[in-house]
């Protein structure tokens, strides 16, 4: 089995390796992909910490090299897709090909594990219309702009949602039960 992760530049540290390692341990081959990289290219991923200011702190993470290429996928070979949060969503919702793959997924009514701010992309994708999510707080009002409704948890709580074929999460302390999850929607 194989799954689709999207990543970029400053995605979080936690929702890039965890993923990853968890779903090795299934046996499941995941291929991290980055819009304009090839397999071997480095990434640069982040920290976001919560240390008593206005909003989070951000520090450099582990750099990581991708483990496919862009351009080279072929969708029809992936049983689900993984879209982690951090800063790229921010930058890669105006790239219609990273649009396109997620409308993909929820066009073939594909297993979905959105988190934090990667529920940014699905919104700009246009697939939670008449869906209902979880995100980090601050991405309330692009799940509305969507057209879903906003699933209200604390930030760093272990609570996911799960809508059809999505399941999501507001941030990486959830990520053990939305990856249960997503392994669950994946039928394994």
């Amino acid at each position: 089995m194989k799954i689709l992760l999207l990543s970029g530049d400053y995605i979080e540290d936690y929702e890039l390796y965890v993923p990853i390692k968890a779903l090795e341990m299934l046996d499941i081959d995941v291929h991290v992909v980055c819009p304009d990289k090839k397999a071997g290219d480095i990434i640069q991923t982040a920290l976001h910490i919560v240390d008593g200011w206005q909003t989070y702190s951000e520090r450099p993470g582990h750099p990581f090299e991708l483990t496919h290429t862009f351009a080279d996928i072929k969708l029809d070979e992936y049983a689900g897709l993984v879209v982690p949060g951090g800063r790229f969503p921010e930058y890669q919702r105006y790239d219609q090909r990273v649009l396109d793959i997620i409308k993909y997924f929820f066009d073939k009514n594909m297993p979905v594990a959105a988190i934090c701010h990667g529920l940014q992309l699905l919104s700009a994708a246009g697939v939670l219309k008449g869906r209902s999510c979880s995100a980090f707080p601050m991405c309330k009002l692009d799940v509305i702009a969507g057209g879903g409704e906003y699933v209200d948890f604390e930030a760093f709580s272990k609570n996911v949602h799960v809508d059809g074929n999505l399941v999501s999460a507001p941030a990486y302390p959830a990520i053990g039960v939305w990856l249960r999850e997503f392994i669950k929607l994946l039928k394994i």
